[in-house]
């Protein structure tokens, strides 16, 4: 299905006369199909030059109703396509706006080039409003939590940083960079002709090989493991991933699970135990790939209650093999991902190609017997595990308010004959087993930095790849995320982004009461009132009718559970006739 395009009245691509037709050249040589943003004037050149130059095409530009839609709508397109996600915010202020959507990328470690407007730097072509909305740093807000930033002062410096931003976005660790335009460089006349640089001569850096000796001391680790686990993580946005670490896991005979929010083996591969909480706990080796928050991994589980109550990771560790890029993305000024994990083996590599050299080094070094036993072992709790799963399922089963797991249950039986792409999913409610992945690339995972309002836009994002592939966009999205930027609705009807978006409705920021009666039960008060400044109700939000506002079909909400195998068949029917179908569920806390 084609998207609704706004084409300009007379514009038809000409000769490159201003900077920002230079801009808007290298864009379209880079392969940039889109240009999400929320209109400023620090870059009106460009716009022009998108709109009037380039005859909105290649990029095209996307109408967002807020800056952080836009850089949300970026992220995701980009974990959809395994491209360069791109973005335009206007000067400061949207860049302030966008900022949390920045740090969601970087630590999802997610390729995205961000333009700015900025200056301009020669004050006498300054008008009023351009020194309130400028400044002598403006990377600075975000330089923290980018990989690369850049003001370039002219046209052809532009040219340049934007080719070098573009470049480190996809060099490992990958993560967004940010050029902003100097908005009187844009609005220049050029002189003469400017050549665009041999984009072959800027390709990303080259991926990075395991050191040998790390890699001998990795596979006799493993090869000599009794209970090896492997956990793969954000490697899962590659459908390539599935093939070799199968074959990985197969070879060891090793239990295995997904890092959180990531999906790489299929959910029926008979050595898949998502959602067993125990296997770490009995691993005496495990292999991590491409997980970017291992302490996370390792103390996931603790109590959400008593600060200090529980050590960063928990005591009797297993020899922890980490195959990935390591604290290459550390940064100092943010905390994430940078609890100290002791690593028996830090396998410093490209995550793919560290799997390809690891099998081949453990070839030879493995006991068959024993990794067929083991095989053998984890099939049985495989199995095992799928049934308690689906009990625990149907034991909700007739809830009302409906159950988070039958909701889950049901949007995919809904789904689940269709080519589709899992855009969002809940995180904390979700029932493992009862959605059937088929592997890595079928699920695009959480924003990275916990940002609640990433949801919208991305899923608008995914749903914009979704499209352009042939698959239908899907996502279970919670109320509070929806609330913060529901205007990305607009944006994915405007431009005909045909989807499926169930919103689990629990009326209350949820994840934060148990936070609150914790605190209330450690300092001996009433639990009974977590709820407060939590709920949103009184009145409730008809997230239907304001779906509808937006152009959406939508339908609900909905707290019958018997009603919604049908009401969501219809909404598939819609999605798949062109449609943004929204179905808001009542749902019960998990």
């Amino acid at each position: 299905m084609s998207g609704y395009v706004e084409l300009p009245v007379g514009a038809a691509p000409g000769s490159t006369r201003f900077g920002s037709d230079l801009v808007a050249d290298v864009l379209r040589a880079l392969g940039v199909r889109y240009l999400p943003m929320n209109p400023g004037s620090s870059f009106r050149g460009l716009h022009d030059s998108v709109v009037n130059h380039g005859g909105n095409r290649d990029p095209q530009l996307l109408l967002c109703l807020h800056e952080e839609i836009a850089v949300s709508l970026a992220h995701g397109y980009a974990k959809a396509t395994g491209g360069v996600g791109m973005a335009a915010v206007h000067d400061l202020v949207g860049l302030m706006h966008a900022s949390m959507a920045v740090y969601d990328a970087f630590c999802d470690r997610t390729p995205m080039l961000l333009l700015g407007g900025s200056g301009p730097a020669d004050p006498a072509q300054r008008r009023p409003i351009d020194w309130v909305h400028s400044a002598t740093t403006q990377a600075q807000l975000v330089r923290d939590y980018v990989v690369w930033d850049a003001e370039p002062a002219t046209a052809a410096a532009a040219v340049t940083d934007i080719v070098r931003a573009h470049q480190r976005a996809q060099s490992a660790p990958c993560g967004p960079a940010y050029v902003s335009l100097d908005a009187g460089a844009q609005e220049s006349t050029l002189e003469e002709s400017a050549a665009l640089p041999d984009l072959e001569l800027h390709a990303p850096a080259p991926r990075i090989a395991p050191d040998p000796a790390a890699l001998t001391q990795a596979a006799e680790l493993l090869a000599t493991a009794r209970y090896p686990v492997v956990v793969a993580g954000r490697v899962g946005l590659d459908p390539q991933a599935t093939e070799p670490i199968s074959e990985l896991v197969e070879l060891l005979g090793a239990a295995y699970r997904d890092d959180r929010n990531c999906v790489v083996l299929p959910t029926d591969h008979p050595q898949n135990l998502n959602g067993d909480t125990e296997i770490l706990r009995q691993a005496d080796v495990v292999l991590a790939i491409d997980v970017v928050d291992l302490p996370g991994l390792l103390g996931r589980g603790q109590s959400r209650g008593e600060r200090g109550a529980t050590p960063a990771a928990p005591a009797n560790l297993p020899a922890i093999v980490d195959l990935s890029h390591g604290d290459l993305g550390l940064r100092s000024w943010t905390n994430a991902f940078a609890a100290p994990v002791p690593r028996t083996v830090a396998l410093l590599a490209d995550p793919l190609l560290g799997v390809s050299q690891l099998i081949e080094e453990l070839r030879g070094l493995i006991d068959t017997d024993a990794a067929s036993r083991r095989r053998a072992e984890v099939s049985a709790r495989h199995e095992l595990l799928r049934e308690e799963q689906a009990s625990a399922v149907k034991a909700r089963w007739a809830d009302s308010p409906i159950s988070p797991a039958r909701l889950v249950a049901e949007t995919w039986a809904a789904v689940r004959d269709i080519d589709h792409l899992l855009c969002l999913r809940n995180t904390r409610t979700w029932p493992e087993g009862a959605w059937r992945f088929p592997g890595a690339g079928s699920y695009l995972g959480h924003s990275g930095g916990g940002g609640v309002g990433y949801g919208p836009g991305a899923m608008v994002g995914g749903a914009l790849a979704a499209r352009d592939d042939g698959r239908l966009g899907v996502g279970i999205i919670g109320d509070g995320d929806l609330l913060m930027a529901a205007g990305a609705l607009w944006t994915a009807v405007h431009y005909r982004i045909p989807m499926l978006l169930v919103v689990n409705d629990n009326g209350s920021f949820y994840n934060d009461e148990p936070h609150q009666a914790s605190v209330a039960r450690h300092r001996g008060r009433p639990e009974a009132n977590s709820w407060i400044g939590m709920r949103i109700a009184d009145p409730a939000v008809d997230i239907a009718g304001l779906a509808r506002s937006y152009g959406c079909w939508a339908r609900g909400p909905v707290d019958d559970p018997e009603s919604l195998p049908e009401l969501l068949a219809e909404a598939v029917t819609a999605a798949l006739a062109g449609e943004v179908a929204v179905v808001a569920v009542r749902t019960a806390p998990q």
